[in-house]
């Protein structure tokens, strides 16, 4: 094959993607390998050091991660148990609640913080490790490690099954982590995979660490900062100048020059009051400098810096920066996506640690005798957490909608209460334990407990009576007068009528016949003729005459 046909098969003749021309833009070098040739150590570290100094020095992006992290963990995602034995359900759930408050080696977080910085730190760097251990007498404890600590040391530097701090096996699966330990980090303690827990959002498939998120919009965070600065600094300076002598002879004294002359003796620092008259010399004008900083196409520009950081991190711009140009539906919109965003950093932060943790520490408690397995369960460790209640801009709306599919069962309770941030089984007997607590003190009290309870849902017993023999509907009885063009007409409610009592048949005068009929409660009811007919003869107002439409 000659040398320009194998250009031609190396370079698509179809894809113009991948055709370098260098005349529209500058060569891309990309190359597909595995992630650790494509995110070297260094590079990696690089990475999370320029993260960290973002999170400290620029408010937008500590911000935003600090908004995922408020919506996402809360004060804490609660576990609660769900297995068919109530008995151990309450029994590890206080235990758990016990432990939480000194689970930490360094006794300085509990484990409602550990998750928020667990969360914190994964959005910045994208990994940190937490080591299981105990105090050495079986009491389960956690050490949050963060990522930086976690690197090869140099005598293995040249192990080829050793990457990034990570022993690997021939199939890519961690066997152990080698950690810098002791405040000075100068030692390195292997530890075994099964010890430590990676928390990070993966991107590919084959990576062993992970790399910082932030890494697509570092240079472009850097570039906002230094406009910034940059627009700062001219804004001040402008503002340091607020009047001038222009003349058209020479260039006299000026923000360069000495700031003050013989002739005139002005000077910059000069303070005019108001009021104050200024006997401009002749040949000179005073101008007054107009400072116009920041322009409204810097905002604008500005604008695309904020978009790109949004981006990155998975939030909608509006609600990261500016949500007050949004409508209603508009901002339902963006609450959706930012909520879905919400849960999936959620469900990582449960499945990989809480989780883990929490199973892993009942484990240690049952070992230690604290607890005892119920009988017959398999999956002791069952249970379902609560994260945060969903973001909303419409909380009674949501919660009718919540009420009416409710009724129609389209929902569950277990569904309506976790929307909420709460448990609905905890919610149901905090309910039952109210209900219990108000009969009794209005018991106590000979009150009624409708004095206590604005809303009572119960059902309200209805009153016992007889079974009518017809159903009870409104009747309307049309009775002719004995004179003439008089009617009188009774309106009157069925009721069940009491059973007959016999009496002795005695002889009376027929009495007149009376045609009635029911009215129903219907909106659409139609009269049937013999009806109308019947109304149209009580009322003496003549024959009832259908309507008929007239020939033409």
């Amino acid at each position: 094959m000659a040398l320009g046909s194998k250009i031609i098969s190396t370079w698509s003749r179809m894809l113009r993607a991948v055709g370098p021309d260098t005349r529209k833009r500058r060569f891309v070098e990309a190359q597909l390998a595995d992630t650790r040739l494509d995110v070297s150590a260094a590079s990696r570290q690089a990475v999370s050091s320029l993260a960290r100094w973002l999170c400290y020095n620029d408010p937008t992006i500590r911000g935003a991660i600090d908004t995922i992290t408020r919506n996402t963990i809360g004060a804490g995602i609660k576990a609660q148990s769900r297995t068919s034995d109530e008995g151990w359900n309450n029994d590890a759930e206080a235990w758990f609640d016990m432990w939480s408050g000194s689970c930490d080696v360094r006794g300085i977080l509990d484990w409602n913080t550990m998750q928020q910085v667990a969360t914190r730190t994964m959005l910045r760097d994208n990994e940190i490790f937490a080591l299981l251990t105990d105090n050495g007498d079986g009491w389960p404890m956690i050490q949050l490690v963060e990522g930086h600590r976690c690197e090869t040391p140099g005598y293995l530097s040249n192990e080829p099954n050793v990457f990034d701090g990570v022993r690997l096996n021939k199939n890519g699966r961690p066997l152990s982590y080698y950690v810098r330990s002791g405040n000075d980090g100068e030692k390195f303690t292997e530890v075994q995979a099964n010890d430590l827990i990676l928390l990070a959002e993966r991107d590919r498939a084959d990576e062993v660490r992970s790399i910082s998120k932030l890494a697509s919009c570092i240079n472009t965070c850097l570039d906002r900062s230094e406009i910034l600065e940059t627009e700062m600094l001219a804004l001040k300076r402008a503002g340091q100048i607020g009047l001038a002598l222009e003349s058209s002879s020479n260039s006299g004294p000026g923000f360069f020059n000495p700031t003050s002359t013989d002739d005139f003796n002005l000077t910059t620092d000069k303070i005019f009051g108001g009021g104050a008259l200024l006997n401009v010399p002749i040949g000179k004008v005073l101008r007054e400098i107009k400072n116009d900083r920041p322009s409204q196409n810097l905002q604008t520009h500005m604008d695309q810096y904020l978009k790109a950081i949004a981006q990155t991190l998975g939030l909608p711009y509006a609600m990261m920066w500016d949500p007050s140009t949004l409508s209603g539906p508009n901002t339902r919109l963006i609450l959706g996506q930012a909520q879905r965003r919400f849960d999936e950093v959620a469900q990582t932060v449960i499945v990989q640690f809480i989780s883990r943790v929490r199973k892993w520490a009942l484990a240690k408690a049952i070992k230690r005798g604290d607890l005892t397995p119920p009988k017959g369960v398999m999956q002791w460790w069952a249970a379902e957490y609560h994260t945060p209640a969903k973001a909303t801009i419409d909380a009674g709306r949501d919660s009718a909608a919540d009420r009416e599919d409710l009724k129609m069962g389209l929902t569950t309770m277990a569904q309506v209460y976790a929307s909420r941030g709460e448990d609905y089984q905890t919610a149901i007997n905090q309910r039952i334990s109210e209900s219990v607590y108000i009969q009794t003190q209005c018991k106590a009290a000979g009150i009624e407990t409708t004095a206590i309870q604005i809303l009572n849902n119960a059902p309200v017993a209805a009153p016992a009576i007889n079974a009518p023999s017809a159903p009870a509907t409104q009747e309307t009885t049309v009775t002719p007068a004995l004179e003439a063009r008089e009617v009188v007409v009774h309106l009157t409610m069925a009721e069940p009528e009491p059973a007959p009592i016999p009496q002795p048949v005695a002889e009376s005068a027929p009495a007149p016949s009376t045609d009635t009929f029911t009215m129903r409660d219907d909106a659409d009811f139609t009269l049937t003729k013999a009806e109308q007919e019947m109304i149209v003869s009580a009322l003496g107002i003549g024959k009832y005459r259908p309507k008929t439409k007239k020939r033409k």
